[in-house]
């Protein structure tokens, strides 16, 4: 998915929790997803107004479903309180690679926790995918395709 030359971090301890009303992710509210310390942010609640535009969402390979969960802060005792059936959202990204070359990648900015459950019970995990135009209307705080800088 993003960037895969980069370093996959190590993997964290989980606090474990099992009821909904002690899970600290059980929230409503507006919802944005920050990434690489919110370097960069993108809008999930417009995100999710956008796809519901009647697209099909895609089955990710294995592989990246595993690339997204390992690259993602994952609460365990939180996966029993979310529903798989529902896609995920991914969106596009530009940034300086390692290397210092511009690089383009996917981001999954909706579903890690959904994602990381199909991991868990071996079921498949589907995504809708924002176009390159619908990626930059929702990035609140990053670099879009030309470089330039938003938030």
């Amino acid at each position: 998915m993003v960037m895969k030359n980069q370093k996959k971090p190590e993997k964290k301890s989980i606090a474990k929790k099992s009821s909904r009303e002690e899970c600290p992710h059980c929230v409503s509210g507006p919802e944005t997803y920050g990434y690489l310390k919110r370097g960069w942010v993108y809008d999930v609640d417009l995100a999710r107004k956008i796809v519901s535009d009647g697209r099909d969402p895609v089955e990710l390979e294995a592989d990246d479903v595993e690339y997204c969960v390992d690259n993602s802060r994952i609460y365990e005792q939180h996966l029993d309180h979310v529903d798989p059936q529902y896609p995920g959202i991914l969106a596009h990204l530009w940034g300086p690679g390692e290397n210092g070359a511009w690089e383009h990648g996917h981001l999954l900015i909706d579903g890690n926790h959904r994602a990381a459950r199909c991991l868990r019970d071996g079921i498949p995990f589907r995504a809708y995918l924002l176009t390159e135009d619908e990626s930059e209307a929702i990035l609140l705080r990053g670099t879009d395709r030309s470089g330039n800088a938003r938030g």
